[in-house]
């Protein structure tokens, strides 16, 4: 049974298979094309919706300190271009850049064991909104706490802390959602 996750027009690896190899020179997709098509039609075909969703989540979950790893040097390239280059090497942005992401994982691991942790109560409407609360709260301050760590580390002031630290806020959510999407991706063509 075909899951559609991904609508396209083939409805089995066979009938892509088939238009491949001997259909119209029109029908035919590119070599990566082709490769994509046919990872998502083999995951489709060998999975339930269900088994899919849950598949992604945890390997998705399971490999995102790796991303957040694979992103670090970019982080850092981002903070070198912000910076004086005479007074900072970009060996000391990759040390702040460790701070922070360690920092950054520390918090998802404590957000994680706040969110295990309530799962054990019942399921009360206070247990839930003290839960979001304290998990809003939690990413609230990851989210602020670059600002002061910057602040320390380069020694700026607090303004021109505030206005870099804005612009590279941004340039990273940016950069953090392309790798991520990315990632996505990745996941879901390496379900197995």
């Amino acid at each position: 049974m075909a899951v559609t996750f991904f609508k396209t027009k083939y409805k089995s690896v066979g009938a892509l298979d088939s238009i491949q190899k001997i259909g119209k020179p029109s029908e035919k997709l590119s070599p990566i094309k082709y490769w994509f098509i046919h990872k998502i039609l083999l995951v489709q075909e060998k999975y339930s919706k269900e088994e899919i969703k849950e598949k992604f989540i945890e390997s998705f979950v399971h490999n995102l300190p790796k991303s957040l790893f694979i992103y670090m040097p970019l982080f850092a390239f981002i903070l070198w271009l912000f910076q004086d280059k005479k007074k900072w090497y970009y060996f000391d942005h990759g040390i702040f850049t460790l701070h922070y992401f360690s920092f950054l994982l520390l918090g998802i691991l404590l957000i994680s064991v706040v969110e295990y942790l309530f799962g054990l109560l019942d399921n009360y409407l206070i247990f839930k909104i003290i839960d979001n609360l304290v998990v809003s709260v939690a990413i609230i301050y990851m989210l602020y706490y670059f600002f002061p760590a910057h602040h320390r580390f380069y020694g700026d002031s607090r303004g021109v802390t505030i206005v870099k630290g804005t612009f590279i806020f941004f340039i990273n959510i940016f950069f953090i959602f392309v790798i991520l999407t990315l990632f996505a991706i990745y996941t879901f063509i390496n379900i197995h």
